[in-house]
């Protein structure tokens, strides 16, 4: 149950004429269709935790963690029609063969955004240079603003911090000593939260558990991210 919620269910898959009565073109974008670069869009902020920025497994929690299961997405395991992978995303664990630590995704992801990234996951292993050029170039024209804050939260910080800040994320169960920061109780200014976020805990004097995220966010990001932390100040 430890990582529940962060075994992230962006699996590969094939053909994406299979959607050709939803997405004629998979990169032309609307509010209803499915589409390559909302899929970017959501593996960039819900998938790269653990699959890593480029899909090959080497996220942040596979690397600080040990035994942490496969996430390479270029080593399909699940099968490989559209059909497929949308129900491993759908029902995670809850299917045969699949690790049960893999959360189902059907609660927090809408149809769009789970035929859009499963899109996109098809493409990462047909195409994987266009597929990495179109995350780095999603990542450059990135605005700092506070709904995309609340998605990089969501998916890279709310697994320890917990969803609402009070430092009763999942991650609780194993870090101790101390355990995550309860954020709702943070002063610091924009510019320590700068620090500690590009930096990591430990550089800071804080917890060592805190991991740097310079690397994996670019600085629209860490802006962004600024913005929402402030929100969930009481």
């Amino acid at each position: 149950m430890i990582a529940r919620i962060i075994l992230l269910g962006c699996l590969l898959s094939a053909s994406p004429l299979l959607f050709a009565s939803e997405a004629s073109d998979p990169y032309e974008c609307n509010k209803r269709k499915p589409c390559l670069k909302h899929g970017a869009e959501v593996f960039h902020y819900r998938c790269s935790l653990c699959h890593g920025n480029d899909g090959l497994g080497e996220g942040i929690l596979p690397l600080a963690l040990g035994n942490y299961p496969n996430t390479n997405l270029l080593e399909p395991r699940f099968g490989k029609s559209l059909r497929r992978i949308e129900d491993v995303i759908r029902k995670g664990g809850k299917m045969k063969k699949v690790n049960d630590e893999m959360p189902p995704w059907e609660d927090e992801l809408n149809r769009r955004e789970i035929k859009s990234v499963a899109l996109f996951n098809e493409f990462l292993h047909r195409d994987f240079e266009a597929a990495v050029a179109m995350l780095k170039d999603l990542a450059k024209g990135i605005e700092p603003s506070k709904r995309i804050g609340r998605a990089i939260y969501l998916g890279r910080c709310a697994l320890c911090h917990g969803k609402s800040g009070r430092g009763n994320g999942k991650m609780v169960r194993i870090i101790k000593n101390p355990p995550p920061f309860n954020l709702t109780l943070s002063r610091v200014d924009d510019h320590y939260l700068y620090n500690i976020i590009y930096k990591g805990g430990e550089a800071m004097g804080r917890s060592p558990k805190m991991p740097p995220w310079g690397k994996d966010l670019n600085e629209q990001e860490i802006e962004s991210l600024i913005l929402y932390l402030k929100t969930l100040r009481k």
